[in-house]
Order: C-alpha cells, then structure tokens, then sequence
C-alpha cells in the first residue's frame, strides 16, 4: 500500500504566510517547479498531496509587508499585533485564490490538495465563534460560518471535477467559546455534504498555546532564539522574555493519542475517510487506531521529521516507537530555517 505525503503549509495569498519562508501558490509561475517536484516523487511511488492554506490574523505585517485580516478583529499574541476585519470584497477573493491554487495544484501533479481549516489559521478563524463576531452571511450560525470553505470546494469542483479535495479541521479547541467536539461533528456532516473527500482530525485554536502540537514543557529558549524577530533582542530582553513565554503559553494534556476520541466519534457520523493526527508515536497504538475502527488513517509529522524512514523500519519490524522526544524545537525552527529536527537542541548546538 502506498503511504501518500502531505506537504506542509504553502499559502494561496502572499498576505496569508505564516512565516518570511512559507511557500506560495498564489501564481501559475510556481506550476513548473511544482511539476518538477512531483515527478521525482512520483518515480519513487509517493502520491502527494498539498495543504493550502491562509494565516488570516496569525500573522503579521513584519512577515508579510500587509496589514494581517481575519473574519473580526482579535490580537495575535504570538506576533504582539492585531488584525483588522476583512471586506466581504476581499473573503469573495479569498474564494478565488482558493479555487485557483487548487487549479494550479491538479495542473502541478499534485494527486489532492487538502484544505488546512486548523490551527487557528484563517479558515480555521472562520468557524469559530470565539474569533468569528460577524453579523453578516459569514458569521453567526455555523452554516454561515462554513459558507466560506463551502464556497471554496463548491467553486473548485467546477473547475476541477472529481479532483480530491481534503480537509485538515480542529475538532476542539481551548478557547473560550471556540469549538467543541459537539460542534464539530455537525461541521464534518457539512463538509462532507460540500463534497469534502476525507477529514483530517487534530486540534487547537487561537489562543489555546501548544494544543495542537504538545510538549512536555513550552520550548521557551527555542522561540527566543530560533524566531527571527525575536532574535534583535538584546541579551536582558531575551532573558525576561524567556521567563515570560512559560507564563503565558497554555499547556496541554495528555501528550499523545490526543485526537483518537474526537476521530473516533466523528467517524461516525460521516461516511467519507477519516485521519487522525496528534501524539500518535507507536505502532502499538497505529494498529490499534486501524483495527478497532477509530479512524481510517494515521497521520504523523514530527516523527517523519526526525525519521523520514519511520514507516518503512516499522513494515520491516526495525522499529516499534518514534525517535521523537515532543520537544517542540522544529516548531520556531521551522520559523527562521529550513525543516529539520532539533531533538531538545538549538542549532548553534552541538547535534
């Protein structure tokens, strides 16, 4: 059976990354270097999918030289900055860009994309109450607050037919009045019903800290030294701001298997594929997530990042448990750098 990949964030509006290095598909000029990089994948058999996604207000202008949007104005505590309320005139661009990139990714090679509505990026901010104030089509009920990925698969599907199209959603979140998992399975019927192929389940919102991705305890001097903008501080700043970050940053337990339940309940309530992600480190547990019906598939990132080749010791029984140690590090590192593993370390350490 083949393992498909799913890349990582890449943006379809250079206002929507994340970070200075977040990749882009908001022109056709990136067309060609994405066929090329499916090709090479694809000789070695690996289907790809790609997560397109906006940061809405989890951003910052000092990343993205614009002005940071959201559905209603809230503060980003992360980048110490606010967002403004977006015109009706530019979510309907959204749409657009949405649409198009999804476009460009069947003409790139891409076998699927997968809509990223997690994490408390902007589609994310969309469907939850805790962020979402409007009083217009775009707020209120839940339906009005779906309206916008709604839109988006339903004016993909006419420019690209029965092309997968997937969906990355949190299921719960810790902020107040943000989603729950009650919610959320009303919200997987309608993704469904919009003709979504397969849900991803993880968790975390807006102002909830390390939700969605746990450690054992908040990567304070990582941030500090990894995130660019955190890194022109003097030397007595960082240090107060090191004391600081595990004050303010949220923690969050347990440290795995943390989406098995809310999958396992969303499961069944839909009939398309479910995923689950979070946590999830043995294949002890991978089996049991397959055998016992709690998802269709598993999904995992910072075990791939440390062991590309985890899956393939795991079919040879070389290995029966992830390398990971949940430190968080590739988190800000992934900020400032390139994507590697820091295993606890900062670069300027010894590996």
């Amino acid at each position: 059976m083949l393992v498909p990949s799913f890349t990582g964030y890449v943006s379809v509006q250079k206002r929507g990354r994340a970070s200075a290095n977040t990749a882009l598909f908001d022109d056709d000029r990136y067309v060609d270097d994405y066929q090329s990089l499916n090709r090479a994948l694809n000789e070695l058999g690996v289907p790809v999918f790609i997560q397109l996604a906006h940061a809405g207000g989890m951003t910052a202008s000092v990343i993205t030289g614009e002005e940071a949007v959201s559905p209603s104005p809230f503060y980003n505590k992360l980048h110490m900055s606010h967002s403004r309320q977006l015109a009706e005139y530019e979510i309907k661009s959204i749409i657009v860009d949405f649409v198009h990139a999804i476009e460009r990714a069947k003409k790139a090679g891409f076998n699927g994309v997968q809509l990223h509505a997690a994490h408390g990026y902007l589609l994310c901010q969309f469907l939850s109450s805790y962020v979402n104030k409007r009083q217009d089509q775009w707020g209120g009920s839940l339906e009005n607050r779906f309206r916008i990925i709604s839109e988006i698969i339903t004016g993909a599907r006419r420019k690209v037919g029965t092309y997968p199209i997937l969906a990355k959603i949190s299921a719960y979140d810790g902020d107040e009045g943000g989603m729950r998992l009650e919610e959320s399975v009303r919200l997987a019927g309608l993704f469904q019903s919009a003709g979504c192929d397969a849900l991803e389940v993880s968790c975390g919102g807006i102002d909830d800290g390390l939700n969605a991705v746990r450690t054992p305890s908040v990567p304070a001097e990582a941030l500090v030294e990894l995130i660019p903008w955190y890194q022109s501080l003097p030397a007595p700043g960082k240090a107060e701001l090191k004391k600081a970050i595990p004050i303010l940053v949220n923690m969050h337990t347990p440290l795995h298997n943390y989406n098995i339940e809310a999958a396992t309940e969303i499961k069944k309530h839909v009939d398309i594929p479910v995923i689950v992600v979070g946590g999830i480190r043995t294949l002890e547990d991978i089996e049991d997530i397959i055998r016992e019906q709690k998802a269709d598939y598993v999904a995992m990132c910072r075990p791939l990042i440390i062991e590309p080749n985890l899956v393939a010791k795991f079919k040879l029984g070389k290995r029966w448990k992830s390398r990971c140690i949940d430190c968080g590090y590739c988190l800000p590192g992934v900020v400032g750098g390139q994507l590697r593993c820091y295993h606890g370390k900062l670069k300027n350490l010894s590996p």
